[in-house]
């Protein structure tokens, strides 16, 4: 299926006519540039030349063979991006770098202040170069307060939102009681760093836009992906603040239900209210073990009914206990595998994923956007080669292909 937003007559994008620098590596910042891309802005990533985002790096490789320009990392992440190679460590580079601000709406990085600072990204500095410029800086604590230059990855923000110390629960925790702290898996903490500044550079490339028709300049966003993951698990605080409670892994447990081995995987069971266990009672068939009493006093009751429910469940498809659940009323979720879900005919009916090529990487499906927009389409084009638009790029400040041999030659490209 063709790309709606490249049909020609077809309708612009939503960020049609944005323009967006990047200059951010592996996970949080590209993804924010990455859904700004899809939205229809113009992207350029500005990598390291030679070595490129470190995500290049990171794989995974078709057959487990490196290559810097097929990883399914880097490849996911700059979807519809335009690559620049630039030395920021060099005079000249950052020289490059100032001219190229006036050029663009946005700017998305992820240095920290004692970073930012040395290369001309400083806000003061920003403002000078360009009073409309939109500046979505995301780090991990944030640009101020007593941790704005730590260093940071996705396990150190994650456990700095609190949701860790909570982990494991349900069934590991039964299983694994006394086991350490747990991290999210697929980077989570990152991936909500990205999501939730990339909102707030949409609003502020909009406001900036309308700001400037009377006279008023663009925006400093100030990022943390530690308070974007406080933002999402923030109940056990709220919990804190009315009630004096203070939860840890156990004050969560013991429900009935949690994960539920099944014939060919896994389930969820989550059954919180009367008449979820009424309905479970029945989809049960009313054995002696499931009084409804015995629901109600999960304090007492709960382990030996999440021993009989497991071996209860463990006999049938988790599709059949899923259908056949919601049938009764019971909360039951299966768990799918990537395979399961990448084949699914509710992703495929969606047109979630979408095939791209790529010179070196081939024919890939790609995830698209969660969301549909009936009158703007989101763009999906392939991630560029490492330093693929120089050219392109330098050209619109005056750059000639002589000056970029010798910037090639110097290192500074």
């Amino acid at each position: 299926m063709p790309n709606p937003a490249s049909v020609p007559g077809g309708p612009p994008s939503a960020l049609a006519g944005f323009r967006v620098l990047e200059i951010a590596n592996m996970i949080a910042g590209p993804y924010c540039g990455k859904l700004l891309a899809s939205l229809g802005a113009e992207v350029v990533k500005v990598e390291t030349p030679a070595e490129g985002d470190p995500s290049r790096r990171r794989g995974p490789f078709p057959e487990d063979v490196p290559h810097p320009e097929r990883s399914g990392t880097f490849l996911y992440l700059n979807t519809g991006k335009k690559s620049l190679t630039l030395n920021l460590e060099d005079p000249q580079g950052r020289v490059i770098l100032a001219a190229l601000m006036p050029e663009v709406d946005g700017l998305v990085h992820d240095l920290r202040p004692a970073q930012a600072g040395p290369v001309g990204l400083d806000p003061e500095s920003l403002r000078q170069t360009n009073p409309h410029l939109v500046v979505t800086a995301l780090t991990p604590y944030g640009s101020t307060g007593p941790y704005a230059d730590y260093r940071g990855y996705d396990v150190n923000v994650f456990h700095a939102g609190g949701e860790g110390k909570l982990l494991p629960n349900g069934l590991a925790l039964e299983y694994y009681p006394e086991r350490a702290p747990l991290v999210a898996g697929s980077n989570m903490a990152s991936y909500q760093g990205g999501l939730t500044a990339a909102v707030g550079t949409v609003a502020a490339l909009y406001s900036a836009k309308y700001a400037a028709k009377i006279g008023r300049g663009g925006q400093y966003l100030d990022c943390s992906m530690q308070q974007a993951q406080l933002a999402v698990g923030y109940i056990p605080i709220q919990r804190l603040e009315s009630e004096g409670v203070v939860e840890d892994r156990f004050s969560r447990f013991f429900r009935i239900g949690g994960v539920m081995p099944a014939q060919d995987g896994y389930v969820e069971l989550l059954t919180l209210e009367p008449r979820q266990w009424q309905g479970l009672i029945e989809f049960l068939g009313h054995p002696e073990w499931a009084r409804e009493e015995h629901f109600s006093d999960p304090a007492t009751y709960g382990p030996e009914l999440n021993r009989r429910l497991r071996e209860w469940f463990s006999e049938h498809p988790k599709d059949w206990l899923y259908r056949q659940g919601q049938a009764h009323g019971v909360p039951v979720a299966p768990y799918y595998t990537p395979a399961e879900v990448f084949a699914s005919s509710q992703q495929r009916e969606r047109q979630f994923f979408r095939t791209v090529g790529h010179p070196e990487a081939g024919e890939v499906e790609y995830p698209g956007l969660p969301f549909h927009f009936s009158e703007t389409p989101e763009e999906m084009r392939r991630a560029p080669l490492l330093g693929e638009h120089n050219s392109e790029i330098l050209a619109t400040i005056g750059y000639n292909q002589r000056d970029l041999v010798d910037l090639a030659r110097a290192g500074v490209i």
